[in-house]
């Protein structure tokens, strides 16, 4: 992954006004090798630059190593990332240019998929701590519509510190008390499947694909 994304933004360095020189410097002081520059490019006016690239995001060791060996070579330090890890790396950020690409370039059909199974398994979790963690107070919220009520009526503070941060949010309680409502016909369902299994050696949903015309 770091690999092919060095390698696009190898091909984008030219949109942003740098020439590619070399890749993978390592800087040495008195025989002594004390660091390594992603990408080596210079600019029409014949400044140099040390580029860190970043295949995600550059969190506050990305910023220092972009900063410390461009100091080290005299050269203006650049970091192309996909954003930031946190407020921090923002912050440190201030004396070092930074180009933001965006989250959703990919660079194969591999990356697509990683990204979407990732991301599937991140909501799947969620939805299941969250489920977890609320589920004793599902007919207490089950009128809400924000998070103002539903804190009134339960510790989100509390609660907050259980989940991951994508559970965080009314959109994915108002899903579990979906869920939790439907939950009984669901298990019907199952159930009824389950039943049907036992009676004949058919695929779950066979008879009704017989039924249909």
């Amino acid at each position: 992954m770091g690999a092919r994304f060095e390698k696009l933004v190898m091909d984008l360095l030219p949109a942003l006004g740098l020439a590619p020189k070399t890749t993978r410097l390592k800087i040495f002081r008195e025989g002594v090798e004390v660091g390594e520059v992603d990408i080596v490019a210079i600019d029409e006016k014949g400044d140099t630059y040390a580029i860190e690239v970043k295949a995600g995001k550059v969190d506050i060791s990305g910023v220092r190593q972009a900063y410390v060996n461009a100091m080290l070579m005299g050269a203006k330090p650049l970091v192309i990332a996909r954003g930031y890890a946190d407020e921090g790396a923002r912050q440190l950020a201030l004396g070092v240019e930074v180009v933001l690409l965006p989250d959703y370039i990919f660079l194969s059909l591999d990356d697509l998929y990683t990204a979407f199974a990732s991301g599937l398994a991140r909501f799947f979790k969620a939805v299941l701590s969250l489920y977890t963690n609320l589920y004793q107070y599902l007919d207490y919220i089950k009128e809400c519509q924000d998070m103002e009520c539903i804190c009134k009526k339960i510790s989100c503070k509390e609660l907050f510190k259980k989940l991951p941060k994508e559970a965080r949010n009314i959109e994915m309680i108002s899903l579990v008390l979906e869920l939790h409502n439907a939950m009984p016909m669901i298990c019907e369902e199952v159930d009824q499947c389950i039943r049907f299994l036992k009676s004949t050696n058919k695929p779950c949903g066979s008879q009704s694909r017989e039924n249909t015309p």
